[in-house]
């Protein structure tokens, strides 16, 4: 069955779908409450194109994840903290792919409506082919959500059968203002006896965490080979061919890399927008 393959998310605190104007008074009632997950039940496909449209959503940048199957729609709230990380680390992505002088080969997108399967969603930020318009590497952000629910984000994007994602960056908000970024591929498994349609899993394949210390930003992470094997690391490489769907050709091109330096200017500029929020 087509769409998320290995996990179904277990729905809790789920609302009554009541028609519009109650779905829209729910969402602009929370929207300075902190809470950053609002679902739905009994959304029909139909009533989901109509709150998808741009001209009927009262929050114009709430993410949206719809389950077809469930009839269940995931409002990921509005928050400041999730536009300012993509806006960094889309910045770093785009600036050393820029570099390159590659850009007529890739499209970075911010949160196109996607279907999959049995599910559409908005990510945070994505990069797709020119030449196709397929989306190809996907970040997705999280704070109050749990390291499991932006894990289903990942599976979902790389596992559900038809999608041409490589890659899914995932960042981790929560607990102490630390930062952290896991990068999932999909791997794809030996079995003993030879078997058709084995999915390939998604797994992680880079972790880096960013903490925040009183001496300054402290970073931790490992990252595997073909074979699994972890080594440590303390940056974040994306294949170049992920963007623009060819190998490196010329001496321009390469992997991206954020290395030690970047991150941390990342999370120092992310801390300071976060303390002059709160100051203000």
């Amino acid at each position: 069955m087509p769409g998320l393959v290995t996990y179904v998310p277990a729905y809790t605190n789920l609302l009554k779908y009541d028609g519009y104007s109650s779905f829209a008074a729910v969402l602009r009632n929370n929207l300075h409450t902190g809470r950053e997950v609002v679902e739905f039940s009994g959304v029909s496909a139909n009533e989901f194109e109509f709150l998808a449209s741009d001209r009927n959503r009262p929050l114009k940048s709430a993410k949206l994840l719809y389950n077809f199957l469930a009839e269940v729609l995931t409002i990921r709230m509005p928050g400041y903290a999730y536009e300012v990380v993509t806006g960094l680390f889309k910045a770093m992505v785009d600036q050393q792919l820029f570099a390159m002088d590659v850009s007529s080969e890739f499209v970075p997108l911010a949160s196109p409506l996607t279907v999959l399967g049995n599910w559409a969603k908005e990510p945070d930020a994505c990069w797709a082919l020119e030449s196709t318009g397929d989306l190809t590497v996907v970040l997705e952000v999280g704070a109050s959500e749990s390291a499991p629910r932006l894990a289903v984000d990942a599976r979902g994007w790389l596992e559900t059968p038809g999608t041409a994602v490589k890659a899914c960056i995932t960042i981790d908000l929560r607990g102490a203002n630390n930062i952290t970024i896991d990068v999932w591929r999909l791997h794809g498994r030996s079995y003993a006896i030879p078997t058709r349609n084995r999915p390939s899993l998604a797994v992680r394949v880079q972790h880096v965490e960013i903490l925040n210390r009183e001496m300054g930003p402290e970073i931790d992470g490992w990252m595997t080979d073909e074979n699994t094997n972890a080594a440590p690391t303390d940056e974040i490489r994306l294949a170049f061919a992920m963007f623009v769907g060819r190998p490196a050709a010329t001496g321009r091109e390469k992997d991206i890399v954020i290395d030690r330096n970047l991150l941390i200017e990342f999370a120092n500029r992310f801390w300071r927008h976060q303390g002059r929020r709160l100051q203000g």
